[in-house]
């Protein structure tokens, strides 16, 4: 008697311990289950204002590549407490040489062995201060892939094929005008893109696209809407390269 008793208090006890095991394996499975789901991850957009500007106005989103004809909206610090905003169109890159486009220019070595670059642009005051006789020369910069290159300015007498005239005075909200800025290209290095850095570090707005043939002079300054440039006389150049 005194075994069947011992016997059935060890199946008793045997029977605890299973059920004890099966909910320990369960709480387990519940917990693995709820560590493997995956949390929610933060994204983030790069931010489109990078500085204050006027309510009505949408900076191009930094890191945006644009091509030839294509405007983008760009933000910068002309002085401290000034921010100038224009609508920029990059409408050609134009490869040439000394020999084609700087007849009879006292060119010294390390100069010539660049290649020089015209980039005809179009801007537009969008802003609110007036950006008169600027140039942008710390807003576009010629990318070879590795270096920016600042551009290179002359006057229409020297270079009537692509002169760098500054914007006009005035050059309120509102002003349209036609540049060409001038850019030297290292040995070896091809002009990629124009870009404009943003301020705080952000990734370049960049304009690219197939090269063209150098274009004739055309009238530089402001113009209204429905104007044209006008054709000027194309002469040899006259002076020395500054760079």
């Amino acid at each position: 008697m005194l075994g069947a008793v011992l016997r059935s208090t060890r199946l008793v006890i045997a029977a605890g311990l299973a059920l004890t095991a099966l909910a320990g394996c369960g709480s387990d499975d519940g917990k693995e289950a709820k560590q493997a789901k995956p949390s929610p991850t933060a994204t983030s957009t790069a931010p489109t204002t990078y500085l204050p500007v006027p309510g009505d106005v949408t900076l191009t989103e930094p890191g945006t590549a644009l091509g030839l004809g294509e405007e983008g909206v760009v933000a910068f610090q002309r002085r401290q407490d000034e921010v100038g905003v224009l609508a920029v169109n990059v409408r050609r890159i134009e490869r040439t040489s000394f020999q084609e486009s700087f007849p009879g220019w006292n060119v010294d070595d390390a100069t010539a062995a660049r290649t020089p670059y015209f980039v005809r642009v179009e801007v537009t005051n969008v802003g609110d201060v007036d950006l008169g006789g600027m140039r942008l020369d710390n807003v576009l910069w010629g990318d070879d892939g590795t270096t920016l290159e600042a551009p290179n300015y002359y006057t229409a007498e020297q270079l009537p094929v692509c002169s760098g005239d500054p914007l006009p005075t005035p050059f309120a909200a509102g002003a349209t005008a036609e540049l060409c800025q001038v850019y030297f290209i290292a040995p070896t290095r091809a002009l990629e893109r124009v870009s404009f850095s943003p301020f705080g570090g952000l990734d370049a707005v960049a304009w690219s696209g197939d090269l063209s043939p150098v274009g004739k002079p055309g009238k530089k300054g402001a113009k209204g809407k429905g104007e044209k440039d006008e054709g000027a006389k194309d002469e040899g150049a006259k002076g020395e390269p500054t760079s």
